[in-house]
């Protein structure tokens, strides 16, 4: 019995051994697409494991049909702007100093990165069977589906142990000194993308400027507002969510002047909207340049756009606890005993000021710092 339990051990170690194996790629594979690796870059390899066609699609043979998925899922994937798949993989706490290259061949996806460590991270979450998952949910949606005539379609994401080993090798030999952004057309395209959008922050700011101003001007009326419309006793506003329902409900019902709360809510949405915007036109593709083209001052001032950025759609979410949403200088604008129903509230507006004239002015230096910019 003790023989036989000591044979299922070795059984169980080695397939488990031999499946970590394949999904990294360890073991020779003849079916493997042909990737000439460039230096500090792996391959990503993506491939449908397995896919059902939709209702209007005819099937001659199931062969036929994922060879047609996997020549579909590579048009795809060619015309694909990669700052939304990196900007998926950011909103997923993925791939922090991962740079998506270009899309190759056969589905494969170059890869390059900020530093060894970066490398490491992405393999570990690849060996622990993350990446997969990950992938599968940022690219496979609704619009995919219907490119690759698929009601069901499941990616699988792999790579090689020995891409890993060469750019393991490549990354720690690489120079530390600084290259020039005119050097990659890659990283020079999406700075030029950056700047071109950052033209049109200055009226932004100028915008929730004139709106903190309205709203700071009739910030007492607003307070009183919400006083006659919130049901009695009410110590404590919680959420945006909770608010948006008390106001729904007390309209048609209480008589009083909405205007204040109209203009307060279209300012979060403008904010709402804008933060998200430079999500997409500033963070991702900034988070697409390499650390290499930048100096010291430029990589913090990335972070600092990252986090402002962050923060603000954090807090502008309609379920965030506004008990721990605060702006120190207009917190004293309202009673102590009134705290809880307006602090949260009222903070989100200078908040969102504060945060993006700081996107901003960081933005604007960032660029500026590149000497070819300005030529």
């Amino acid at each position: 019995m003790a023989a036989k339990m000591r044979f299922r051990s070795v059984l169980h170690r080695v397939l488990s051994e031999t499946k970590v194996k394949m999904e990294v790629g360890a073991l020779k594979d003849d079916s493997r697409p042909a990737f000439p690796r460039p230096p500090n870059c792996i391959g990503l390899y993506l491939d449908a494991l397995d896919a059902r066609p939709d209702k209007g699609t005819v099937v001659g043979s199931h062969h036929a049909f994922m060879m047609n998925v996997m020549d579909r899922l590579q048009e795809y994937l060619r015309d694909l702007d990669l700052t939304k798949l990196k900007g998926g993989m950011e909103s997923r706490h993925v791939g922090n100093g991962v740079i998506l290259e270009g899309v190759k061949h056969s589905c494969i996806i170059a890869l390059t990165f900020d530093s060894p460590e970066a490398l490491d991270g992405f393999c570990q979450l690849h060996r622990r069977n993350r990446l997969t998952p990950v992938f599968q949910d940022i690219l496979v949606d609704k619009v995919l589906l219907k490119f690759t005539n698929c009601a069901k379609l499941t990616l699988r994401v792999k790579l090689w142990e020995d891409e890993v080993k060469g750019c393991k090798e490549d990354l720690v030999k690489r120079p530390d000194t600084r290259i020039l952004l005119s050097s990659s057309e890659r990283d020079f395209a999406l700075v030029r993308r950056v700047q071109e959008y950052q033209k049109l922050m200055p009226p932004k700011v100028a915008k929730s400027r004139d709106a903190e101003s309205r709203f700071e001007h009739k910030l007492g009326e607003f307070m009183l507002t919400i006083k006659q419309i919130l049901p009695q006793n009410t110590q404590v506003i919680k959420t945006i969510k909770e608010f948006l329902t008390n106001v729904k409900m007390a309209r048609g019902v209480k008589k009083v002047n909405y205007d204040n709360i109209d203009h307060y809510l279209q300012s979060l949405e403008f904010f709402r909207k804008t933060f998200q915007e430079i999500e997409r036109q500033i963070v991702h593709p900034l988070c697409q340049i390499q650390a290499i083209c930048e100096n010291e001052k430029q990589q913090n001032l990335k972070k600092t756009i990252k986090k402002a950025t962050s923060e603000m759609l954090g807090y502008l979410k309609p379920d965030v606890d506004l008990q721990k949403v605060r702006h120190k200088e207009w917190e004293g604008k309202v009673l102590l005993r009134e705290q809880g129903l307006f602090s949260g509230l009222i903070s989100l507006i200078p908040m969102s000021v504060d945060r993006l004239t700081t996107i901003d002015y960081s933005t604007d230096e960032y660029i500026n710092d590149f000497p070819e910019i300005g030529q």
